[in-house]
This record gives C-alpha cells, structure tokens and sequence, in this order.
C-alpha cells in the first residue's frame, strides 16, 4: 500500500508540474528541465529562481547573454532571447511560489547565523535584500550559495562589493552561512 501512495503522489507531482508549465509563458519551456516548472529546481547546484527579485534576474539573465557572466550550460539557453524575452522570464519566476524546505548542514546554520551579519547590509538579516538589483538569499538551494561564495573569492563571478566581503572569509565558512541562508523562509 505505501508503495502505492509513493508512485500516486509521483504522479501528482508530475501532472502538477506540467499543468503549471502549461500555463508557463513559452520562453519558461527551455528553463523546465533545471529550475522546475515554477523556478523551484530540484538539482542543489543549480539556483532556485521562485520569488526572486524581477529586477535581479533580469539583470542575470541578461549578463547570461552578454557573456559578462559566463557559464556553459546556461549560454546555449539564453543567447538567443530577446530583451522582452527576459523580461517575461523575470517576471514569470518572480511571482512564483518560493521553496520552503532547507537543505543546508542543520549543524553549521549557528555559526552561519553569526557570520550573517556582515551580509546584512546588502541581503538584509532574514536573507531579503535591501534592493531589487540583488538577490534573495532565504530558502536558496545550500550547495548553490556555497558554490556562489567560492565563485566570487576565485574571481569567476565578479562584483565590487561581494569580492570585498568574501576576500578576508575563510573558504571553510561558505558552508555555515549557506546552510544559515537555505533555512531562512521567504
């Protein structure tokens, strides 16, 4: 019987799925198969889109396209879209239902927490930011934020302000403040 309840609610999951992508503007369909039919993405290393900020992945996606952020999956994706194409992207993903669940080491959150105050200034001190052009960290994917972290302190992601604040950060606590930002809720 439990494995019967395990294949039903699949299945529901998946019907959901493709009613909401439905419903998605077409330029979502290319987006699916990373970030989930509503921008919740499945995959830990690639970032949860639902809720964010319009004005930010507008800007991202558009730096995706110019090349100004480089990255091998998402080129082939996004080298073709037009700047309204961008636009009904951002604001699809935004009025999208964020994830709920964390995902980072409950066992780092505490010293994340504390570290998180030298994030506040820019990312606000519940992980949502102070302006649209940057973005929200609550309830993103551990693995992601982590990822990020070490992208900018190696220079393979580039921002004035996030070069300085991880340039004195010791590698060893991207973790912690991933794991503090994963389990905030939006």
């Amino acid at each position: 019987m439990k494995k019967h309840l395990i294949v039903a609610a699949a299945l529901l999951a998946v019907l959901g799925a493709g009613a909401a992508q439905a419903e998605a503007p077409a330029q979502v369909r290319a987006c699916v198969a990373c970030h989930g039919a509503n921008g919740v993405s499945g995959n830990p290393e690639w970032p949860n889109l639902a809720g964010q900020h319009e004005t930010y992945l507008a800007q991202q996606i558009t730096a995706f396209r110019s090349g100004a952020r480089g990255n091998a999956l998402m080129a082939p994706f996004v080298q073709n879209l037009s700047d309204e194409d961008i636009q009904v992207l951002a604001a699809w993903y935004a009025k999208q239902q964020p994830a709920i669940a964390a995902n980072g080491d409950t066992g780092l959150v505490e010293r994340g927490g504390q570290l998180a105050g030298a994030c506040s200034a820019c990312h606000g001190f519940a992980g949502k930011p102070v302006a649209d052009e940057w973005p929200i960290l609550a309830g993103q994917h551990a693995t992601y934020l982590q990822n990020q972290l070490m992208a900018y302190k190696k220079g393979e992601r580039v921002h004035p302000l996030m070069q300085a604040a991880v340039a004195k950060l010791p590698e060893k606590e991207f973790g912690a403040l991933a794991a503090y930002f994963s389990q905030l809720q939006r």
